[in-house]
């Protein structure tokens, strides 16, 4: 019998690799719909590239082209969005691809609260979870009054994470104006607050003001899951952030996993708390002053390393497909700890930042490395993706001058 296919999109080289090896591997047939031909993704044989029109050029086209590739693909697929932006495009366009596509996730209201700083804040509120004190101010002058009541340092984000790759912002926080990071601006004092509101303001003033939750990036937690149509959480684990980068407020490049009875408590009463369906990962940082979880981020999608689950018999893409095909799952939430996920591409990068606060020898770095481990979009039956990262990321450094082509 024909195995029903899916559908990932974008087919990047982390997340959407990981899901079409998981599936693939299995004899599911597996479509990467990308707007870049050139995405190392191309390079994964367990799954088949059609170049659509740009999300972020055209959400009308891109819609269109997925109702039109699901059509002709004679049976419903099940469809995962691994970026914001096409999770958010597939939410309000749920009604219409409903008919080609097995759509699991939470309602669009839900899930637009989730991602926004905001609402967020307003969530973990709503179902009595802790959460760093965050404002949205109106305007820089708003700004001006409520500082004087602010502990520093803080840190402004965008509502939307999404917002700050438009060029211009990207542009204002690589500068080194702002000294900025690509996921937060922190801030010292309330003269730098005010400066760098006011200029993030005049291109994008969906801001949210947050206070830092203070202790080391291995006070980072995660916790990945899949809850079912009915909202029960039937496959997840947890992993700790060992090195992030850019240090104290980026993304993973190294984790191992973890139980943490108190950690799974609380995720699962905000899942269950929103209703939420679908995957997600949910960030936490311990806070040294109160030994509390804090809630940092929810990612309704699947995440950065959710695709260590395939390592250690999770296997979260898997359980996803099952569910939305209507098979029924057992649960999934044994798993060895001490696993080891890590890029290597941004774990050098992280090695040489947290060398130069003093935090981590070479010989340290190479120690951490032993064990089990999953090395980021490697695999020995799939090295091509790994090899066209590569192959870009060395074009890019002779685009950049970093590396001279002879």
């Amino acid at each position: 019998m024909e195995m029903i296919p899916a559908v990932v999109t974008p087919l990047d080289y982390h997340m959407g690799v990981d899901i079409a090896r998981s599936l693939g591997r299995r004899g599911v047939p597996v479509y990467g719909i990308d707007a870049d031909p050139h995405t190392p993704g191309r390079g994964c044989k367990y799954a088949r590239l059609a170049v659509c029109p740009d999300p972020q050029k055209s959400k009308e086209a891109f819609v269109q082209f997925l109702a039109d590739f699901g059509r002709n693909l004679g049976r419903k697929a099940v469809l995962y969005g691994v970026r914001d932006e096409e999770v958010v495009i597939i939410s309000e366009a749920r009604n219409v691809l409903s008919e080609y596509y097995h759509v699991i996730m939470p309602p669009h209201a839900t899930l637009v609260k989730l991602m926004a700083k905001d609402g967020l804040a307003e969530a973990a509120a709503e179902c009595g979870i802790a959460a760093p004190k965050t404002i949205r101010p109106a305007s820089t002058e708003h700004l001006a009054e409520v500082a004087r009541d602010m502990e520093f340092p803080v840190i402004i984000k965008p509502i939307e994470s999404c917002s700050w790759r438009r060029p211009e912002i990207a542009t204002l926080l690589d500068s080194g104006a702002l000294a900025g990071r690509p996921k937060v601006v922190q801030c010292r004092t309330r003269e730098e607050l005010l400066d760098r509101h006011r200029s993030l303001a005049r291109l994008d003033d969906r801001l949210v003001v947050q206070e830092v939750i203070p202790g080391e990036d291995e006070r980072l937690v995660y916790f990945a899951s899949y809850a079912n149509r009915q909202s029960q959480v039937i496959a997840s684990f947890a992993g700790r952030k060992l090195r992030v980068i850019p240090v104290g407020f980026g993304s993973a490049s190294y984790v191992k996993t973890i139980h943490d009875p108190e950690l799974r408590a609380i995720a699962i009463k905000l899942l269950c708390g929103v209703k939420y369906q679908g995957l997600s990962g949910i960030e936490f940082k311990l806070d040294p002053r109160d030994s509390t979880y804090k809630l940092v981020e929810v990612n309704v999608r699947f995440g950065l390393w959710d695709g260590l689950s395939t390592a250690i018999g999770v296997d979260l893409p898997h359980v996803a497909y099952l569910d939305a095909i209507g098979e029924t799952v057992e649960p999934r939430h044994e798993y060895p700890s001490g696993v080891i996920w890590v890029d290597y591409y941004r774990d050098v990068s992280a090695l040489i930042a947290y060398h130069h606060l003093g935090r981590l020898t070479a010989s340290e770095w190479i120690r951490s490395l032993r064990g089990k481990k999953m090395v980021a979009t490697y695999a020995s039956d799939d090295w091509k993706p790994l090899f066209l990262t590569g192959m870009n990321l060395a074009s890019r450094f002779v685009r950049e001058g970093i590396l001279r082509a002879k």
